[in-house]
């Protein structure tokens, strides 16, 4: 039977000063054993193999060819003759990190913990908590997409996010592409010296002095207010039984063109489904040939009738503490739809355990999913891949898709 806290006290009170010391070198030993890294990967067991044909041919022809140098079996294809091991394709290959460390970072995920708080966890760099993260992210992303159908009665409105170029360091993409100077606390000698020391200085004195000095006077980097092309509109959609889509989609306001592409197709055909919105003109006859209903909330009231926007704003507010800027939460542009699938996942499984949803994230990482569809689906992601990676909404050309 545990000790209560007040019993606990009595007890430490009553130790001795080498006691106190003996005890705390006791459980410092205890705590290093407990969170050793060196157990090795969770091996698939025997006659379990997650493999049913060559990866690489998809020949069903293939036999055992020894294991590699930390007892993963490898197998070789008696058609092509190309090897391959037992963790082919899952997003774990290659990561050096031990089952033990995967989960104490998918923990750390799972209960929102900032980047240096997961990587001191783990023993590893933020750099690679980073990527761990991004990994995950991007398995949740191919595994289930943007695949849930709505039926019933649904509520839809848009969700509106500054765009963060964190990582980007070209003095050229934020003077001719942003034309604005990075956001930094700089003053007028700093600002000089900046341009100078990117060869822009002399350039923009001679090509636009008038720009020239409205970047060196601070103004470009006041952040603009309401709905601009500073903002990215995440279009979320909400209904009854717990369905989810949140999706980043555009640049600026929301468009009527692009909202019945991502909406009408989330709908099932059926003339008992509504829909409701504000009175945003872009929702205007979306579910067109769909046979849903579409009610409207006019524009400073709660309400039209029985029908509100009440959850779809108590998602908001959810949102509103994911990617809260103060807790350094200003996910860059191009990760942003994936950062938002982590948080779309957290959402759908919020009412289960922690440890259930660590190892149901593990298994996926890991590739233990008994779907084989599904489980190719799962591809492995390299920091190239991620690094190269488009930005997936429409930029409506204020900036390349590419960055």
């Amino acid at each position: 039977m545990a000790l209560t806290d007040k019993e606990l006290q009595e007890f430490i009170d009553s130790l001795s000063t080498e006691e106190l010391e003996q005890l705390q070198t006791q459980l410092k030993a205890k705590e290093s054993s407990e969170s050793s890294y060196d157990s090795p990967r969770v091996q698939p067991q025997a006659g379990k193999s997650k493999l049913s044909c060559c990866p690489y041919c998809k020949s069903t022809h293939y036999k055992k060819h020894g294991c590699t140098s930390s007892g993963m079996q490898r197998y070789i294809c008696k058609d092509c003759r190309k090897t391959f091991s037992e963790n082919h394709g899952d997003s774990l290959r290659y990561t050096h990190l031990s089952s033990e460390q995967w989960k104490t970072v998918i923990r750390g995920i799972v209960y929102d913990h900032s980047l240096p708080v997961i990587a001191a966890d783990a023993h590893i760099s933020v750099s690679t908590a980073w990527l761990c993260r991004i990994k995950v992210n991007q398995a949740i992303a191919t595994m289930y997409g943007y695949s849930d159908l709505f039926k019933g009665l649904a509520e839809a409105d848009e969700y509106y996010y500054r765009a963060s170029f964190k990582g980007k360091r070209s003095p050229e993409f934020f003077i001719y592409i942003l034309h604005r100077m990075p956001r930094h606390h700089r003053n007028y000698a700093q600002r000089v010296q900046y341009l100078q020391q990117a060869g822009l200085y002399d350039r923009l004195q001679k090509e636009d002095p008038d720009f020239l000095e409205y970047l060196l006077s601070g103004e470009s980097e006041k952040v603009k207010r309401g709905i601009c092309n500073e903002q990215i509109c995440i279009l979320t959609l909400i209904d009854t039984t717990g369905e989810l889509y949140i999706e980043p989609v555009a640049v600026g306001r929301l468009e009527k063109a692009m909202a019945k592409s991502k909406l009408k197709p989330r709908f099932v055909p059926d003339k008992s489904n509504v829909l409701v919105t504000d009175d945003h003109n872009a929702y205007n006859r979306v579910l067109y040939g769909t046979k849903a209903r579409h009610e409207v909330v006019p524009a400073g009231q709660h309400a039209a009738g029985k029908y509100n926007l009440a959850k779809v704003n108590g998602l908001h507010s959810g949102m509103d503490s994911y990617l809260d800027r103060y807790k350094g939460r200003a996910f860059s542009i191009k990760y942003l739809d994936l950062n938002l699938m982590l948080f779309w996942w957290l959402q759908k499984y919020k009412d289960y355990p922690v440890e259930e949803k660590v190892q149901a994230l593990y298994n996926i990482m890991n590739d233990e999913i008994p779907d084989i569809d599904t489980r190719e689906r799962v591809n492995q992601v390299t920091m190239a891949e991620l690094q190269s990676r488009e930005i997936r909404l429409d930029t409506k050309g204020k900036f390349p898709t590419r960055l």
